[in-house]
């Protein structure tokens, strides 16, 4: 599987736009086909690479394929927890009120930085000064 995707990847990289096969479906450079006689057909690089990988059975043009992969990779390599944190959050003018209240008894015990409490409520730095700042 290793391989078929470095082939893959060496195919998508190095081709400008189309490779060339013989009749016997080898691939071949279009200058040695010219220099050779040979016929030659050009097939768009995409599209082979896409046929080989289905058949090993990676379907990257499945949608629902492709989402549950990038899920299993984002498990396996311990980022999965953070789904969520890509999407914002509003908040009402009543939480951001609690907020800046819960703040001001942080602040007067001294206990952290404002960059400290912000990315304890999940706010970022900037939006919290902007709240302070009314």
């Amino acid at each position: 599987m290793r391989e078929l995707i470095k082939e893959s990847i060496i195919d998508l990289k190095k081709t400008d736009g189309f490779i060339y096969v013989t009749a016997e479906g080898k691939k071949i450079d279009l200058h040695e086909a010219a220099a050779r006689g040979i016929a030659v057909t050009p097939v768009n690089p995409k599209d082979e690479v896409i046929k080989k990988l289905e058949a090993a059975g990676l379907f990257l043009t499945d949608s629902k394929f492709l989402n549950d992969l990038n899920d299993l990779i984002a498990e396996l390599s311990g980022k999965g927890a953070s789904k969520s944190s890509g999407k914002r959050r509003s908040f009402s003018d009543a939480e951001k009120s609690k907020i800046i209240e819960e703040w001001k008894k942080v602040e007067a015990a001294g206990k952290k930085t404002k960059a400290a409490f912000a990315r304890e409520i999940g706010v970022g730095y900037q939006t919290f000064i902007n709240w302070l700042r009314g």
